[in-house]
């Protein structure tokens, strides 16, 4: 499809990378919309830390993710914004192991909540 070419990740700081819609595309309906129904060249990230939405990209290309604790959050919101299904069960799975790893008084549960 033509609709497929390289388009621009806009980040917090304004740096931009390339990335490939097709790939995008490929794993979440939200990026198939946005470029081929609104034909968007450049999409801003800026909802996000930039560590986050570079290792959210790399993560669409390698279809691995690793939820640590410390980026859970922002990493459950980028997923379910762009809705990619497999990355939202991941966070799902990681969530049910935080939860069972924390302490009676549920302060790190309240810390995967809290911003």
């Amino acid at each position: 499809d033509e609709f497929h070419g390289n388009v621009t990740m806009e980040f917090q700081d304004s740096t931009s990378m390339r990335a490939c819609s097709l790939i995008l595309s490929w794993n979440s309906e939200v990026f198939t919309y946005l470029f081929s129904e609104l034909r968007q060249g450049t999409v801003e990230l800026k909802d996000f830390s930039k560590e986050v939405a570079v290792m959210f990209l790399e993560s669409l290309y390698s279809g691995v993710v690793t939820v640590e604790k410390s980026q859970f959050r922002e990493i459950n919101k980028i997923s379910h914004a762009f809705k990619v299904k497999w990355m939202v069960e991941k966070c799902t799975d990681a969530f049910t192991q935080f939860c069972e790893s924390c302490s009676h008084d549920y302060t790190d549960m309240v810390f995967l909540f809290n911003e």
